[in-house]
């Protein structure tokens, strides 16, 4: 994959510090960094005010980070994030889209549908956890199901054979993938 394009898709992890989906982009090559606003597609959680000034900011900041870094951060409007990512896959070359999992059901739908749409257009999707100490279907008591107790699964979450990834720090320098906006 060296060398190559990848679209990095910011959702809710708007930071460049403990990004999985940043750093791979980075270690692939060329990162185009965007952020889609479809509020529509939140059905009842459509933004308040207040989550409207706070995401605002919290875009302006992530823009800042990442022109520190030798990009910028593609915003676009849409009604259909993945009709968006599929858009900007094809004006820009991109071969994979890497982004953070959300584990909503909305986003979980919606994730599934972006990755059937981009897979049947050639490009690869990948997909990281940038949330959890362990994502859900890791923490399954004995017959393979979810804990019905926060104890039983705090205390599956002590004894598991492999520590949590730690945190990961900002890249140092990330190349820049060429889009007309």
């Amino acid at each position: 994959m060296s060398g190559g394009v990848s679209i990095v898709w910011f959702r809710r992890d708007l930071r460049v510090e403990d990004n999985p989906a940043l750093a791979a982009g980075v270690r692939a090559g060329q990162v185009i960094a965007v952020y889609i606003w479809a509020p529509e597609e939140e059905g009842h959680y459509y933004p308040g005010r207040v989550s409207r000034w706070w995401l605002k900011q919290s875009l302006a900041v992530l823009d800042s980070s990442l022109k520190n870094l030798g990009t910028s951060l593609v915003t676009k409007r849409s009604t259909d994030s993945v009709a968006s990512l599929l858009e900007v896959v094809k004006s820009t070359g991109a071969t994979q889209v890497l982004f953070n999992h959300l584990y909503d059901p909305l986003s979980l739908v919606r994730d599934h549908r972006m990755k059937e749409v981009l897979t049947n257009n050639g490009i690869a999707v990948r997909s990281f956890n940038a949330d959890l100490l362990y994502e859900p279907w890791e923490i399954l008591d004995d017959k393979g199901r979810p804990f019905n107790t926060f104890t039983q699964f705090w205390d599956r979450c002590l004894s598991m054979p492999y520590d949590p990834e730690s945190p990961q720090l900002p890249p140092k320098k990330i190349m820049s993938g060429h889009f007309a906006h």
